[in-house]
């Protein structure tokens, strides 16, 4: 039977047609085409790849720090030194400045002046990248030009481009007209003078010798543009180089292809496990402007989690600033929305007339819903009763709730005390620990520092002292001795709950009640609150490598996801409500 009279058909489907319509709307691109699309979904792809290259970068790093331990020789271990630098400058600041330092010391050690200048150059670099642009400027003007090599200048040209770009980040343009000062723009054409083109920094100081106009961005474009066509971005240059051009595609007003070059020097950073990140955070400023809010947040949370990894200070507080943009965006976006919503709410009512309409044609012809109605008021009256019913019982549930609820206060508080206590102890746990540790590595260094100076014939009388390290070995064994003691004291079930979140046929039992294996021992100071690697490798004696190895083997053995694993081992033994 049709219910809805026919002449009503035609108005309603043009309102759905309206509706249709409005909804179809939408915004015209700017920076995206087809490729730029496909561009993305590999970025995206590669971005889930990237904790694997990650530990392909860490092996490697951690191969070369094997030799450079291992190599007597000054010479080798300064090349090794440089190539650990290489390795680290875009990955971890930290690391690269101890490096730097050592590459330093070893040039210095073999009287090569020309090495110091590299290092310092480098030293510039790090200093640039984390945000100490005062130290960085002072170590570049405390270099001598006129002694340096080209591809020291070429080099030295990078740094001063470097930190101007790192200064502009902090304080703008300080009122320039051009993209860099004077001094730099000199250092530039100096060096475009004698630079050959398959010079490593040749795309990069070509590029910014560019920033100027449309016409010669243009000129830049038909140099650099092969070049970095030719690549595979896979490199830090390659990163650099197609970051350069999709800026002077910026000067020539060509935005799909700025957007282009700035994906694939992300896809460059990435596969070369580089933290110091400028591209991907740009292709997320730019993603707000095309409305792509999940994938531009996306890529701001990858860039906070690099920054923070590699320490930088201008690279976090730009990160800062685009976030807060894409939370306004987001709002602005909402508000849009809503306004659209309005309008078809209108439309919605509209239809809702013509509905509205149509009940009361079928309410006059269909005269038994009267019949329906005095039913359903009956059906009322025995569903108030109900009601009445349900209210009285909802009276004794809000007592018993307010009951529960002055249980609930009351353990809560008692929690809270326990939870006081318990931290009270693990802080004096640390402390103590803390302080043993730190006394064994002053007693190892200066059973070290007597033995040099026995070496170079001082005070022959020190060598029989120094020879033996039984002390510090002595120290450290009772020092694991009494952590695991009173630790196993204090959290008495710590073995029997860690083993709970391991597989069954992974679980770990030690030799004695009273004893730790190193794998417990370095959780039992994450249950404490020390999950810095580097703190509890320098606690416990051990290396770095050791610590970070021993943990990914565990977290391999876990029974809960991975990135729960140390949230899950700190919050053994404390209570939850």
């Amino acid at each position: 039977m049709n219910l809805m009279p026919k002449k009503f058909i035609p108005f309603i489907a043009c309102i759905f047609l309206i509706l249709s319509a409005k909804t179809a709307v939408g915004k015209a691109d700017g920076y995206l085409n087809d490729e730029n699309r496909r561009l993305l979904v590999q970025l995206d792809t590669l971005l889930s790849r990237s904790p694997d290259i990650d530990r392909r970068k860490e092996a490697d790093i951690a191969r070369l720090r094997s030799r450079f331990f291992h190599t007597r020789d000054l010479e080798r271990r300064y090349w090794l030194a440089v190539n650990l630098y290489d390795e680290y400058a875009a990955y971890d600041s930290d690391s690269a400045m101890v490096y730097v330092d050592r590459a330093y010391e070893l040039a210095t050690t073999l009287g090569r002046r020309d090495w110091q200048t590299d290092a310092e150059l480098n030293r510039a670099y790090l200093l640039s990248a984390t945000g100490l642009l005062d130290d960085a400027d002072k170590c570049l003007r405390a270099l001598d030009e006129k002694s340096m090599t080209d591809a020291q200048l070429h080099k030295y040209c990078d740094r001063n481009i470097f930190l101007f770009s790192h200064k502009d980040q902090y304080i703008g343009d300080i009122g320039r007209q051009t993209a860099y000062p004077e001094r730099v723009d000199s250092l530039i054409n100096d060096a475009m003078k004698n630079m050959a083109p398959d010079d490593p920094y040749y795309g990069w100081i070509v590029g910014w010798g560019h920033f100027k106009d449309e016409s010669e961005a243009l000129k830049a474009i038909n140099i650099i543009k092969p070049l970095v066509d030719r690549s595979e971005f896979k490199t830090r240059e390659d990163a650099l180089n197609a970051w350069v051009l999709s800026k002077l595609y910026e000067y020539a007003a060509d935005n799909t292809q700025k957007m282009k070059y700035l994906i694939l020097s992300a896809m460059a950073d990435i596969r070369g496990s580089v933290k110091e990140v400028a591209s991907l955070e740009e292709v997320a400023a730019l993603l707000i402007n095309e409305g792509d809010f999940e994938r531009a947040n996306t890529y701001i949370n990858y860039s906070f989690l690099w920054a923070n990894h590699y320490k930088s200070r201008i690279r976090l507080g730009q990160l800062a600033r685009l976030k807060e943009e894409t939370i306004n965006a987001l709002y602005q976006h909402s508000r849009n929305q809503a306004e659209q919503n309005s309008t078809m709410m209108w439309l919605l009512v509209a239809v809702l007339g013509v509905l509205l309409l149509a009940l009361l044609y079928i309410i006059r012809q269909y005269r038994q819903l009267a019949r329906s109605r005095r039913a359903l008021k009956r059906a009322n009256v025995s569903l108030e009763k109900r009601v009445e019913e349900l209210s009285a019982t909802r009276g004794e549930l809000d007592e018993s709730n307010r009951r529960l609820a002055a249980m609930y206060d009351k353990a809560r508080r008692s929690a809270s005390q326990l939870s006081d206590i318990n931290e009270a102890k693990e802080k004096y746990i640390a402390n103590i620990f803390t302080i043993c540790s730190d006394y064994i590595t002053k007693l190892d260094d200066f059973r070290k520092a007597i033995f040099r100076m026995i070496v170079a014939r001082r005070f022959d009388e020190l060598k029989e002292m120094c020879k033996s390290p039984e002390l510090s070995h002595s120290e450290i064994k009772l020092l694991y001795a009494n952590f695991d003691r009173i630790f196993l004291q204090i959290y008495p079930d710590f073995v029997a709950d860690f083993n709970t979140l391991l597989r069954p046929e992974e679980q770990i039992h030690p030799r004695g009640n009273d004893t730790l294996t190193t794998e417990l021992r370095i959780y039992a100071l994450v249950r404490l609150g020390l999950n810095d690697s580097v703190k509890i490798a320098r606690f416990l004696h051990i290396s770095v490598q050791t610590v970070y190895n021993t943990r990914q083997r565990t977290r391999n053995k876990a029974a809960v996801p991975r990135e729960e694993f140390a949230a899950a081992v700190q919050s053994l033994g404390k209570s939850s409500f």
